[in-house]
C-alpha cells in the first residue's frame, strides 16, 4: 500500500489543506492510501455527513485519494471548486517533492561514485608499476561490488600478456572467457549476462584509442543475486579511464579528468535550476584559478580550488526554483533558506570525505571579513583561503551577470563595489591579486573563453582604469 504521505518530506502543507477544507467548508475529510485505508481524517463537528466524494491524487502510481463527505449533494457541489484547488496544489507540491526526492538520489549516488574513484585515485599515486595498479583497480572493484570473482585480462607495456586474478584460477578464467554469453556478445560495451551455471557476468571492453585492448569481468556465482544496473554503471566508468599503455601518472591523470569531470557535471545540474546562473560555477571556478594562479598556489592546490568552485553553490540542490529565480525582493524567509545553502552543499560533501580545503571553500563563501557573512559568521584570516577567493569570484560573477531583478554590471562597476568591500567585505588581497589577473597576459589563457561575455564602460581604457584601481586597492580603507 501506498500514501501521499509517503512522497511529502513535510506534510505540514497536507495538513493545512485538509484543515481549510474541513474548518471553513464543514467538509468531512478523509486521506486514504491506495487501498482505501484512511490514514488522517479530519471531522466536523455537529454535522452529519452522509454524501461523498473521493478525489484521486495525480501521480505515476495510486497513492489513494482525499475523500470529502458533506450535508448533502449541493453543499458537496458548492465546495468542489475549493476541493479541486487545494488537490491541484497538493499534486503540484507532489510533483516538487518527488522531482527533489529523485535529484537526491542521483546525487548520492554520484557521490559514491566520486568517494570511490578520490580513493582508487590515492591509493595509485607514486605507483610506477603497472600491474601493482591494475591489481588495484581490480580489488577495489571487486570490493565496491561485491564480485564473488574477477580478472583483468589485457597488454602491459611492450604489448606483454598481463592477466590479474581476484580470487581465480588460470583455468577459471579461460573457461569464463569461454562464456557463451560472453562469446554471443559484440563486446564493445559494459554487458551484464548470465553464465550457463547460472553465475552473473559483468563485462566491460578495456579500449585503447579506437581499439580494445582487454577486459575485465566479474563474477557473482549463485545463489546470490545477479549484477545491477548500478554495478554497471560503475565498472562503465572505469572502463573509460583504463588504458593498458598508460604509465602511472597518465592513468591518475585520466581519474583526475574524469573526478573533475564528474564535478562539472554535478555543478551544471545546480545552474540549470535557475536559467540566469547557466555557467556561474564555470564562471567562478575560471576566476578564481585566476586569483590562486595569482597568489602562487601550487599546481595540487589550484586542482582542490577549482573543485570547491565548481561545488560551491551545491547545496542550491535544496532550494526550490521558484525561490532561486525570484523576480522580486526575497521574503525574510526566502532569504533565510537561501542562507542555508551552505550548510546543505556541507552535508551532501561530507560523505565523501574530500580534503579539507576544499570543503572550507566550497562552504565559506559567504563569509566576510568583518563577520557578518554565512553560515558560521567567521571573520578575517579564521575564513579559509579558498572561502576568500571563491567569495570574490562569485561577487564578481553574480555582479557580470544578468539576474531576474538587474541587467548585468560592467566590469568596471562590479570591481568597483568589490573595493568598496575591502578589508570589511573582501579579503585585500584576493582582490588586488584578481585585478592583476585581469591585467595579466596570462590571464587570457584562464579566462579567454569568458571574456567576450561581459560588459565593459570603456574596453580601450580597461587597463589603465585598472591600474588605478589597484593603486586605490592598495591604500583602500587604511588608516
Amino acid at each position: 500500500m501506498a500514501s501521499i504521505q509517503d512522497y511529502f518530506f513535510d506534510t505540514a502543507f497536507l495538513d493545512r489543506s485538509i484543515d481549510y477544507l474541513a474548518e471553513t467548508l464543514h467538509l468531512a475529510i478523509t486521506v486514504v492510501d491506495s487501498e482505501g485505508i484512511p490514514v488522517t481524517t479530519r471531522r466536523t463537528t455537529g454535522h452529519d455527513t452522509p454524501v461523498s466524494r473521493a478525489y484521486p491524487f495525480h501521480f505515476s502510481s495510486d497513492i489513494g485519494a482525499i475523500v470529502c463527505a458533506a450535508p448533502d449533494q449541493d453543499h458537496l457541489s458548492q465546495a468542489e471548486p475549493h476541493i479541486l484547488y487545494c488537490l491541484a496544489s497538493l499534486n503540484s507540491q507532489l510533483l516538487r517533492e518527488t522531482e527533489l526526492r529523485e535529484t537526491t538520489e542521483e546525487m548520492l549516488q554520484l557521490s559514491s561514485q566520486l568517494n570511490f574513484l578520490f580513493k582508487v585515485a590515492k591509493k595509485i599515486i607514486g605507483i610506477d608499476d603497472l600491474k601493482k595498479c591494475y591489481q588495484i583497480i581490480l580489488e577495489e572493484i571487486s570490493q565496491t561490488i561485491k564480485a564473488d570473482q574477477g580478472f583483468i585480462h589485457t597488454k602491459g607495456r611492450m604489448d606483454e600478456e598481463i592477466c590479474l586474478t581476484h580470487r581465480m584460477t588460470g583455468e577459471e578464467v579461460e573457461s569464463t572467457l569461454k562464456a557463451v554469453c560472453l562469446q554471443r556478445t559484440a563486446s564493445g560495451s559494459t554487458i551484464i549476462c548470465t553464465r550457463e551455471d547460472g553465475a552473473s557476468l559483468l563485462y566491460s571492453p578495456i579500449k585503447e584509442k579506437d581499439s580494445q585492448s582487454g577486459r575485465l569481468v566479474f563474477i557473482r556465482a549463485l545463489p546470490h543475486r545477479a549484477f545491477s544496473a548500478s554495478e554497471k554503471q560503475l565498472v562503465g566508468i572505469i572502463e573509460n579511464i583504463i588504458s593498458p599503455t598508460f604509465e602511472t601518472l597518465r592513468l591518475y591523470d585520466s581519474l583526475q579528468d574524469l573526478y573533475m569531470n564528474t564535478v562539472k557535471a554535478l555543478a551544471a545540474a545546480i545552474d540549470a535550476k535557475d536559467e540566469y546562473t547557466h555557467g556561474h560555477s564555470f564562471r567562478v571556478a575560471k576566476y578564481a584559478l585566476a586569483i590562486g594562479e595569482e597568489l602562487g598556489i601550487d599546481k595540487h592546490q589550484l586542482n582542490d580550488l577549482e573543485i570547491a568552485a565548481y561545488m560551491h553553490d551545491l547545496g542550491k540542490i535544496g532550494i526550490s526554483e521558484l525561490i532561486l529565480g525570484k523576480p522580486g525582493k526575497l521574503t525574510s524567509e526566502e532569504f533565510c533558506l537561501i542562507q542555508k545553502h551552505p550548510v546543505f552543499t556541507d552535508k551532501i560533501l561530507q560523505p565523501i570525505k574530500l580534503p579539507a580545503r576544499i570543503l572550507e571553500g566550497a562552504i565559506q563563501h559567504h563569509e566576510r571579513m568583518d563577520g557578518s557573512g554565512y553560515p558560521l559568521g567567521l571573520a578575517g584570516t579564521n575564513i579559509s583561503l579558498f572561502g576568500r577567493i571563491i567569495a570574490v569570484a562569485d561577487v564578481f560573477d553574480a555582479l557580470t551577470s544578468k539576474r531576474p531583478y538587474r541587467e548585468a554590471l560592467p566590469v568596471e562597476d562590479a570591481l568597483k563595489t568589490l573595493c568598496d568591500g575591502i578589508d570589511s567585505l573582501f579579503d585585500r588581497e584576493m582582490i588586488i591579486a584578481f585585478i592583476a589577473a585581469l591585467r595579466a597576459q596570462q590571464s587570457t589563457e584562464v579566462m579567454g573563453d569568458i571574456h567576450m561575455g561581459l560588459r565593459h564602460h570603456d574596453i580601450q581604457n580597461l587597463n589603465q582604469f585598472l591600474i588605478e584601481l589597484t593603486d586605490f586597492a592598495m591604500v583602500a580603507n587604511r588608516g
